[in-house]
């Protein structure tokens, strides 16, 4: 929830920037992209640290720098002070997803997709809570405040971390026998259930050959592996594209709608043309918008959890990837906002599905010792589509083409 925050304020800060600041598209992009490059370097790089170390110790360091320099943007005095502020953000956020390694590895193969999938609920919840304190707080106090507020509940969660095991699975790989019993002696006591006599087998392997890469290209994972990198860069490319996109198809609309554009200025025997939608802010009616699109994602969650297991992975993450591409080509139609908004609605859910599955068919596909690499050398190849869909969402779309953007998602 705390992750989905930062991630969604990049869809309003960019537009307040932009007025604020008077920010070219490339620099409103800038902000964006320069989240995701970190992330990029982050997620491999804290993934292998993950493997070696453990899920805990990794998750704890990257959710607290997380917390302190996302608080820290708020008090930014230029561009060049907030991109460089947000990198570090993006470049922890990379290692976040060591938490999805860890629940991934506690859950039994039976329940193990209906429970990461309701995880990714809070996703949704957060970036619900996002946009909804963004229509207070963006209004009346401005952008600081509102970046403030958004690191806050990562201090919150902060003070959970105490309640929060290291995982059994990897302490066994590493050969701590006796500390991955004491967890799996603390879980059978709060379930209420005997604890386990003895003490669990132990597949020790070598910290030096625990998140090794060239794993991931060893002939038994190589195939899998390309075509996990290519399905990661895609479905980032498009989730992010449409978050980022949504303001610039309100704002197209407005211009396909609008009947007065401009503003004719007679002046002596000269006529001027000033453009009202320069450095248009974000409006009510486009947060009503955004918060229904963003309700998208907990409508696909009973869906996935019914077809993820019926279907497949292959299957659901197939079904949606069509629907998403379907959806995005119909919000280029000139309709009433209440059909773009919808489209958007159910791009969002088909989006977060793909998401769901993708997830979820990483972390089952790697063994534990290259578990937290695989996902972070995934998840880096979900912030190449990351990095790329700015300049397609605030910059293509805006100053050069409409339909050349949406023909570039579309492919």
């Amino acid at each position: 929830a705390a992750d989905a925050m930062e991630m969604l304020l990049l869809s309003v800060l960019g537009p307040a920037l932009r007025c604020d600041w008077r920010l070219t598209s490339t620099e409103v992009a800038g902000i964006t992209t320069v989240v995701f490059a970190g992330m990029l370097l982050g997620a491999p790089g804290w993934g292998a640290v993950s493997d070696k170390r453990g899920r805990w110790s990794v998750f704890a360091l990257s959710l607290c720098l997380m917390a302190y320099f996302g608080l820290l943007c708020s008090f930014a005095p230029d561009y060049f002070w907030l991109v460089s502020l947000r990198g570090v953000v993006g470049f922890n956020i990379g290692g976040a997803a060591s938490s999805f390694t860890l629940l991934s590895e506690y859950l039994p193969q039976r329940h193990r997709a209906k429970v990461l999938i309701l995880y990714n609920l809070f996703w949704g919840l957060g970036s619900t809570f996002e946009i909804l304190l963004a229509y207070l707080v963006l209004p009346t106090l401005g952008w600081r405040y509102l970046v403030a507020f958004s690191s806050l509940p990562l201090f919150l969660f902060m003070l959970t971390l105490g309640q929060l095991p290291e995982s059994a699975r990897f302490l066994l790989a590493s050969g701590r026998a006796e500390e991955a019993a004491a967890v799996i002696d603390q879980i059978a006591r709060e379930n209420r259930r005997p604890a386990m006599e003895g003490l669990p087998a132990v597949a020790t392997v070598s910290e030096s050959d625990r998140g090794q890469l060239k794993a991931l290209f060893h002939p038994f994972y190589r195939r899998t592996s390309f075509i996990l990198f290519s399905l990661w860069f895609g479905v980032a490319f498009s989730y992010y594209g449409i978050v980022l996109v949504s303001t610039e198809i309100f704002r197209f609309h407005q211009d396909c709608f609008s009947t007065a554009q401009s503003v004719t200025v007679a002046h002596n025997t000269t006529e001027s043309v000033v453009d009202n939608s320069c450095c248009r802010g974000l409006q009510s009616d486009d947060y009503t918008a955004m918060l229904i699109s963003s309700l998208g994602e907990f409508v696909i969650i009973p869906v996935n959890m019914l077809t993820i297991d019926a279907l497949g992975r292959r299957a659901t993450l197939g079904i949606n990837y069509l629907l998403t591409g379907v959806f995005f080509g119909l919000t280029y139609l000139c309709v009433p906002k209440a059909a773009t908004t919808a489209f958007l609605f159910l791009i969002r859910a088909h989006s977060a599905g793909i998401f769901n599955t993708i997830y979820i068919y990483t972390t089952e596909v790697y063994p534990t010792v290259i578990r937290s690499l695989g996902l972070g050398i995934c998840s880096a190849m979900a912030r190449l589509g990351s990095m790329t869909t700015p300049f397609v969402a605030q910059v293509i779309m805006p100053d050069v083409s409409v339909l050349l953007a949406f023909i570039i998602y579309l492919m």
